[in-house]
């Protein structure tokens, strides 16, 4: 019975996860739309079945972070990695400066979009990455942190710079090692960082001991406080750049 429970936990823990991420809607976003001519849309994807206004997991914290930073003309949303339909129509409503519903070839062009995502949501964050390529949208800058799942980890050529963090530690939830540009003249890969938690400690207590013990340096990954700056850091310095605006 031990066994049993020590094996059915976990999974009855992700079902209920699962089962309480699935009420985001498209009215949960905070941007006012369109966005004013000149004006950037930050998308994070959040990994797993998580929630994407949590604010203890990563991918929010960051969100939250880059707000404080009150960047000017910067939007940030969360979006979960399952609902990428909500954030191709934010995208879409967006930048769809006369309102007609379409976004024409000169609105898409004109848009300017960050993305980031961890675990399945670094995987989905490419997936909306290649949405918006077909759209014609430009992705300013994509991050993907300890990515998993079967991709190819190409990246589109409308994405003009992408960085990657990853961890190998764990005997079976590891990042994607690698990311490769579609088109090396149009996209410029900012590193593929290989990072270890052995003999590291990090404080992890926001997650329960059923989390830590199965999930290992996936979950210690998340709470690595000198990575998520850099995120931030590599995300604000892209968006500000783009806008002119001081970081």
């Amino acid at each position: 019975m031990k066994k049993l429970l020590a094996f059915t936990l976990p999974i009855l823990a992700a079902s209920a996860a699962w089962a309480g991420s699935r009420n985001q809607v498209f009215s949960d976003f905070v941007t006012p739309l369109p966005v004013k001519p000149g004006e950037t849309l930050v998308i994070g994807v959040v990994g797993g079945w998580e929630r994407w206004d949590n604010p203890v997991r990563c991918i929010r914290r960051t969100a939250i972070a880059i707000k404080r930073r009150r960047l000017p003309g910067v939007h940030v949303e969360t979006v979960e990695n399952h609902k990428l339909h909500l954030a191709v129509e934010l995208v879409r409503r967006a930048f769809d400066q006369d309102a007609d519903g379409v976004l024409s070839p000169e609105e898409a062009s004109a848009a300017r979009v960050a993305v980031f995502g961890q675990s399945l949501g670094g995987r989905a964050a490419l997936w909306l990455c290649r949405d918006l390529a077909a759209m014609g949208v430009p992705v300013n800058i994509a991050v993907i942190v300890d990515a998993y799942g079967r991709d190819s980890y190409r990246i589109p050529p409308n994405v003009r710079a992408a960085a990657n963090f990853y961890q190998r530690d764990h005997l079976f939830i590891r990042g994607a090692p690698l990311i490769v540009a579609e088109d090396s003249s149009r996209t410029k890969i900012l590193g593929n960082w290989h990072l270890t938690y052995r003999g590291r400690t990090i404080d992890a207590a926001d997650h329960s001991n059923t989390q830590r013990i199965f999930m290992g340096a996936h979950t210690l990954l998340e709470y690595d406080l000198e990575l998520w700056r850099n995120v931030e850091d590599m995300i604000a310095a892209a968006v500000t750049a783009e806008s002119g605006a001081p970081g």
